[in-house]
């Protein structure tokens, strides 16, 4: 899937009336198949048609996760911003360390529960006042099972490096 797909499901997100974005935002947490009936209408409403079906889960989740905020927040930061933010918080950043750590070790599975874990997370960083942005969010989760664990190097790396600190360091040279 393209960006602009990703940029046009996100943008039909923001623009559903709210009680479609809550019908989302009581799912947060919840794979596809286990959404009430509201929640799957909306979400099969906004997503483009040709996003292949073993992604839909994780589609899903980005866009209930999305609606945990409203539709005019400004500030959405990547992933790897927030765990940078909230790595440097003292009074969470141990609880943080280890929630992360448990999220780490799981798999995409149709279980749903990293599904849970990451909405937990998502929960605690919107109590901290920041918001992700779900479009990254998602292009994180739809490799999330590789091989390679990229994201999950890219996530744990984040807590304890500056996000653009690569791209900092060569500018100053």
């Amino acid at each position: 899937m393209n960006d602009d797909g990703i940029k046009t499901y996100f943008g039909a997100l923001d623009a559903l009336p709210p009680g479609e974005r809550t019908a989302l935002k009581r799912d947060a947490g919840n794979l596809l198949e286990k959404a009430d009936g509201r929640a799957i209408r909306v979400f099969y409403k906004c997503i483009p048609h040709s996003v292949p079906q073993w992604q839909e889960d994780r589609w899903f989740a980005a866009g209930c996760l999305h609606c945990l905020w409203s539709a005019d927040t400004a500030e959405r930061m990547s992933v790897k911003q927030v765990l940078y933010r909230l790595g440097r918080d003292p009074d969470i950043s141990e609880s943080t360390a280890h929630r992360l750590e448990s999220l780490l070790d799981l798999k995409w599975d149709i279980d749903g529960y990293m599904l849970t874990k990451l909405a937990r997370l998502a929960r605690l960083i919107k109590s901290k006042g920041l918001a992700v942005d779900c479009a990254d969010l998602l292009s994180d989760l739809i490799v999330w099972n590789s091989d390679s664990q990229s994201v999950q190097r890219k996530w744990a790396k984040a807590m304890y490096a500056a996000p653009n600190a690569e791209e900092e360091s060569k500018e100053g040279e």
